[in-house]
């Protein structure tokens, strides 16, 4: 039987466990070792199968003497759409007022996360 081990390097605690992850030939996953804890293997898992990650960026500010307003996504989306996301949001012109925590676009490309201002433009 193949086996294809992926080394994680898990982001949970301080600890920084190097969790190996080892899969076959369909990816069902035949071992995890290498973790110090319960919610390091849930990483490693949920790393190797579906990896997530919080986008932050900047969108273009029209009308104000800013030019950028920093924005985040308000939770993980998957890995594989955040440049699809990116070349969303590079096309994207907003104007002020804008506060922190404002929702700037609900729900980007179907992710389930939608994009927040995280700085301020009251001008």
């Amino acid at each position: 039987m193949m086996r294809n081990v992926n080394e994680i390097i898990c982001i949970v605690c301080p600890l920084a466990c190097r969790v190996s992850v080892a899969v076959d030939q369909e990816r069902r996953i035949l071992e995890v070792v290498n973790f110090q804890c319960k919610k390091g293997k849930e990483y490693a898992v949920i790393e190797d199968r579906s990896p997530m990650r919080v986008l932050t960026t900047t969108v273009v500010v029209e009308k104000s003497r800013h030019v950028l307003l920093p924005v985040r996504t308000s939770r993980a989306i998957p890995k594989g759409r955040l440049i699809d996301c990116m070349n969303y949001l590079a096309r994207l012109r907003v104007e002020p007022p804008l506060k922190t925590g404002d929702t700037i676009i609900h729900n980007i490309l179907e992710t389930g996360s939608d994009i927040i201002a995280t700085g301020e433009i009251i001008d």
